[in-house]
């Protein structure tokens, strides 16, 4: 009887206790992601977050025929920012059905996200772009140092400037009368390193003709 009882008690102790509560994201199948929360993700599973903001970074990965031919379509980067406690969200993309259609939506994303009730959610919605060559990026690295600036969509505080990668440079050479000369380690010097080391070479030329007048 006295085990029946304390049964009993902690089913009710248990039934008094608040669910935990999390937001869900759920994907079309033209979504294949690339960042959640600053951390790289692939697939286009629905996702389980954490309640408060949150950031998702995603490619639009479809194709299209067209005259006869099959095209396949991938995006640049979005990203999306929104906040939510014990919600569920899905993000719905439009449908590309030409390469005109692609490259609008390259220049100028539509994006929606609805609630359980099918009612727009507010979000902020940005691009994570990078010119030239795209193979071999560090999406992270990127977003890391995206969310230390102004852009929409930016996550202040999600990742540390930190995760950048390092800038190597040759060490000056030194005598026994002289130090060699600390590297700086604010935030605007390691993201000025990051971005110069990631823009192609005209872009170098005109920065550093800039930075000589």
């Amino acid at each position: 009887m006295k085990l029946r009882t304390a049964f009993i008690a902690l089913a009710a102790a248990s039934a008094s206790l608040p669910a935990l509560a999390d937001v869900t994201l759920a994907l079309p199948s033209t979504a294949e992601l690339v960042l959640v929360n600053g951390k790289s993700a692939e697939g286009n599973d629905t996702l389980t977050l954490k309640d408060g903001t949150n950031q998702v970074a995603f490619r639009y990965e479809g194709g299209y025929r067209e005259n006869g031919d099959y095209t396949l379509f991938s995006s640049n980067v979005m990203i999306i920012k929104f906040s939510g406690t014990n919600a569920n969200y899905t993000l719905e993309l439009p449908k590309i059905s030409s390469e005109i259609e692609g490259n609008r939506f390259n220049k100028k994303p539509v994006i929606n996200l609805t609630d359980a009730n099918g009612k727009a959610a507010e979000f902020e919605q940005g691009r994570l772009i990078k010119n030239g060559i795209q193979f071999g990026r560090d999406f992270e690295a990127e977003m890391a140092a995206y969310n230390q600036t102004s852009q929409p969509a930016a996550l202040a505080g999600a990742v540390a400037v930190t995760t950048l990668p390092a800038i190597v440079t040759p060490a000056a050479p030194t005598t026994s009368n002289t130090s060699p000369v600390p590297q700086g380690e604010n935030t605007a010097e390691n993201m000025l390193n990051y971005w110069y080391s990631q823009a192609d070479e005209a872009t170098k030329a005109r920065f550093k003709a800039r930075i000589s007048q």
